[in-house]
């Protein structure tokens, strides 16, 4: 019996799109190891396989020679592509014995479907004025939903307006802010095998889409187009340009104090929190969160099978050759199957390539940091068992401060000199000294085997002591002040301490404990075990609070929807 579609999926079921002013959106790449030994071993960006969209909408795979992250001065967005997959079988059998195959033209006309029958609902909105203050009239975004069958390849674009029952509206009536666009693309017949360097890589008969994000433009009330002084003493500029200062001032979010009235941390990333009083200056950005929805009506048993992805709108990215230790691949593997047994599937060279590529992760991201100035804003100030004596010859500004000279957790082999007008930034130029030594997995082995003999606190048990756990904040942190525990000086989503994933964490003390009774290579022993779990006790259950809240996130990135 011929296989019919059972139910639809979009493949990925999320993505993350970048603003920018370019006309021309970025083209695909990935992160390599660098040919050239000498460049010490960072990440490298290298052209991959990219969609250019054609005139008459369908696409032509291209793989250029270069990468161009700029038209002139302008930034190139990221445009992601969604695209339209489908779960096969036979009429009346199980779900288990499905297949996914991609959604095509073809697949479409065996079973008699018109491609306007392939319906899209696009819901875009930004919500982060509504969020801090707990008002959802001060949401913007489509109202209502763009709708769109697979039959139109017109670029659609996306523009926000306030919700209907706004009083006062945010955005006045007549004017919109425009959030990107978005385009059915028009498929064509794959090429035979062998005929295009492509023909096997890239299938362009599949039924996708593409989101276009907005340009990076920020809109307020009138007010904001007039210079106002800044932080820095002396100057002033104006924080929004004329031709987008129309927002409506007594809609609520200018002059609001969102400190007070979010309902969830961190509440101080809008413009006027450093400012004013705290008091917002009604200004909003045309980031957003975009959903796209498919729906199809099946003729084989009457029912409609249904698809959703989410892409989330963030600002460019000005370092895209260094990768972060803590990425959006690390939190869903924290959350979703069963991380435990994943580690536990892990064989000894996957676990040390891993923890390799963590510490080389650690690096590129310390290379970007002006540690000294985050030491600056947030270092807390240490006391009690946090002290330990000073270490000589330091001459680090405020020793009793995180990372100081009598900080417990410093590293009593290395005194740092004093910032002068030739080396301005001595602690940002030995973190980086120091964390790309550690990207050396030899390197990052004597250290937990307490090879550094000067320094008392060496081995696995320093290790400890530097990494902080998942969500631990230590004595003496908030929400803006935290110890030198790594990472240390940055924040988490919720505002306190960051830290690794606790899928993260666990493997990484897991392998340190074998570490610290082998002999420079991982040994899976029992005698490792007990040493392991020492290190990091089990995890406490999560409150119901906790439970919820991952549940509102799971359900909202499920690439299934109704």
């Amino acid at each position: 019996m011929a296989e019919v579609i059972q139910d639809l999926i979009m493949n990925p079921p999320f993505a993350v799109a970048r603003l920018g002013g370019g006309s021309v959106p970025q083209d695909s790449f990935r992160w390599i190891t660098p040919p050239d030994p000498r460049s010490g071993g960072e990440t490298v960006v290298s052209p991959d396989w990219s969609l250019t969209v054609e005139a008459d909408a369908t696409v032509t795979p291209t793989k250029p020679a270069t990468l161009s992250f700029r038209d002139g001065a302008m930034i190139r967005p990221v445009a992601p592509f969604i695209e339209v997959w489908a779960l096969v079988g036979e009429p009346g059998s199980a779900p288990a014995t499905w297949r996914e195959v991609p959604l095509t033209p073809a697949r479409l006309q065996a079973e008699r479907i018109r491609p306007r029958d392939v319906r899209f609902r696009v819901t875009a909105m930004n919500a982060k004025a509504a969020r801090r203050t707990g008002n959802p009239a001060l949401r913007f975004g489509t109202f209502p939903p763009v709708e769109i069958t697979a039959a139109d390849h017109i670029a659609k674009p996306l523009l926000a307006t306030s919700p209907p029952d706004a009083n006062p509206a945010m955005i006045p009536a007549g004017r919109t802010i425009p959030l990107g666009s978005v385009q059915v693309l028009r498929p064509r017949s794959q090429p035979t095998a062998g005929t295009t360097d492509w023909a096997e890589i890239v299938d362009v008969s599949v039924m996708r889409l593409r989101f276009t994000p907005a340009r990076g433009h920020f809109y307020g009330p009138p007010e904001t187009a007039w210079p106002r002084p800044t932080t820095r003493l002396g100057s002033s500029f104006a924080p929004v340009d004329a031709t987008r200062a129309f927002l409506d001032p007594a809609a609520g979010w200018a002059g609001a104090n969102a400190q007070s009235t979010a309902p969830d941390q961190p509440a101080d990333t809008y413009d006027g929190a450093s400012v004013d009083l705290n008091q917002s200056l009604g200004i909003v950005d045309d980031t957003c969160e975009v959903r796209i929805e498919v729906r199809l009506a099946l003729p084989s048993s009457g029912r409609a099978a249904t698809a959703a992805a989410s892409v989330f709108v963030a600002p460019p990215d000005f370092a895209p050759d260094r990768r972060p230790f803590l990425s959006l691949a690390d939190e869903i593997n924290d959350r979703a199957g069963d991380a435990a047994a994943r580690s536990a599937a892990m064989t000894t060279p996957e676990r040390d390539a891993w923890v390799e590529d963590l510490f080389e992760r650690i690096y590129e991201t310390v290379s970007l940091l002006n540690v000294d100035g985050w030491r600056f804003a947030r270092a807390a100030t240490l006391d009690g068992e946090q002290l330990a004596e000073g270490i000589p010859d330091d001459k680090t500004p405020d020793p009793k401060r995180a990372a100081g000279a009598e900080d417990a957790l410093r590293n009593r082999m290395f005194a740092l000199p004093a910032p002068s007008n030739d080396d301005p930034l001595p602690m940002t130029r030995h973190a980086r000294m120091r964390h790309l030594n550690l990207a050396n997995l030899q390197a990052l082995i004597g250290l937990i085997q307490g090879n550094e003999s000067k320094d008392k606190g060496a081995g696995v048990g320093r290790l400890r002591a530097l990494i902080r756990g998942p969500f631990e904040v230590r004595r003496n942190e908030n929400t803006n002040l935290t110890t030198m525990a790594m990472p240390p000086f940055m924040r988490h989503s919720n505002a306190y301490p960051l830290s690794l994933s606790t899928w993260q964490y666990d493997l990484l003390m897991e392998w340190a404990g074998k570490i610290a009774v082998g002999a420079g290579t991982v040994q899976e022993t029992a005698a490792a075990e007990p040493l392991a779990l020492a290190l990091h006790p089990a995890a406490k259950p999560l409150s119901d609070r906790a439970q919820r809240r991952r549940n509102q996130v799971l359900a909202r990135t499920r690439n299934r929807g109704q």
